[in-house]
């Protein structure tokens, strides 16, 4: 796994954000992701892109059907191998960090898998996602923990229909957990320029909240 560091000004420790990348890879936008890291990190955190694709996946990111087939073979290494980078990033100091995740679309559905294993993931905002179909109702081992959550989407939405995002969101506040949903009207899989203005400044408020604040 490649990982990206964009780190924030001054002395730390800094809370720590993992940015996770969709299933077209991280190369295709990766203005896109090192832009919304570079803004994590003027507004005080750390934030690791990770490419946590190899070649393979890669090959298998060409439609939507390979992607998805791919997704349920590797979404288990990929939440270890982001659950290793969390492990490296808290070993860098001698103070403990808050972490968090922003994934966006199958990153946001990994995203949510590392947040229900790990508990050391504070906080976690999803971008059109939801939860991964090995960790619904009935599945082996069950979800039973998941930190705050914001999940962003669009109503308009073909690729992850809106109804996977509420999931989601009832499943955390069935936890105990605090999460919030918030519907762009009309936008699909992907937001516009005001729609993505919108949500990054939400996302900076939230992780502001709850690894900062805190």
């Amino acid at each position: 796994m490649a990982v990206t560091a964009f780190l924030a000004p001054g002395q730390g420790p800094h809370p720590a954000i993992i940015v996770l990348h969709g299933s077209q890879g991280l190369e295709k936008y990766r203005g896109f992701y090192e832009r919304n890291a570079t803004q994590l990190a003027q507004a005080g955190f750390d934030a690791y892109v990770l490419d946590y694709y190899n070649e393979q996946d890669v090959a298998c990111s060409k439609t939507v059907e390979t992607r998805r087939a791919n997704f349920s073979r590797r979404i288990a290494d990929w939440s270890q191998m982001v659950s290793d980078v969390v492990s490296e990033v808290l070993a860098q100091g001698n103070k403990a960090r808050p972490v968090g995740i922003v994934g966006f679309s199958q990153g946001g559905f990994l995203g949510t898998s590392v947040a229900s294993r790990d508990t050391r993931i504070a906080a976690l905002v999803v971008y059109y996602g939801g939860i991964p179909a090995q960790r619904k109702a009935g599945s082996k081992p069950p979800i039973t923990h998941m930190p705050p959550l914001l999940e962003l989407h669009g109503d308009a939405d073909t690729v992850v229909p809106i109804e996977k995002g509420k999931e989601l969101v009832e499943l955390t506040r069935s936890l105990g957990q605090s999460a919030e949903m918030v519907v762009y009207p009309g936008a699909g899989h992907g937001f516009n320029r005001s729609a993505t203005t919108d949500a990054e400044q939400r996302t900076l408020e939230f992780f502001q909240a709850r690894l900062i604040a805190r």
